[in-house]
């Protein structure tokens, strides 16, 4: 596992589709992108950020990130090499060398419909606390209802 340079975030493109300049835009902002390869093959990136507030579109919301945390997001695996446990891998990785750094408390999410991605998450040792729903309109989403109580921030 390598963090990503500003000169290879093209190579996200691998993978599959990819803002290349939003990319560049999170690395500026202080965002890292943990890589993982298979000999010369891209197999899997992960996004981390640190700072200010992190967007959660697809719930609707924005979360300020508190002293301390972590958001973990926009995580994908190359599709010749999933089922290879990268992902969970990956996450207990990013999680260790955090927590070893001073971090106590990391999050992340998924769509409920990625099934595939809950399990990868719950086998690197995260615990499901909230469900956020959103309704959709057009490309803008609008947060419903509420989130658990604490522990979850908002």
């Amino acid at each position: 596992m390598e963090p990503l340079s500003p000169e290879q975030t093209g190579r996200l493109l691998d993978i599959g589709p990819f803002d290349v300049k939003d990319g560049l835009q999170r690395l500026r902002r202080g965002d890292r992108c943990y890589t993982v390869y298979a000999g010369e093959r891209l197999a899997h990136y992960s996004w981390v950020q640190r700072s200010a507030s992190h967007p959660i579109t697809e719930a609707g919301l924005s979360v300020p990130v508190g002293s301390g945390e972590f958001w973990i997001y926009h995580c994908r695996t190359a599709e010749w090499a999933r089922g290879k446990g990268i992902y969970p891998a990956t996450l207990e990785r990013i999680v260790n060398e955090h927590f070893e750094a001073g971090y106590h408390t990391a999050w992340i999410y998924t769509s409920r419909e990625n099934i595939a991605s809950q399990k990868g998450i719950l086998r690197a040792g995260f615990h499901q606390v909230a469900t956020l729903d959103a309704l959709r309109v057009g490309s803008h989403y609008f947060r419903i209802g509420r989130a658990n109580q604490p522990p979850f921030p908002f």
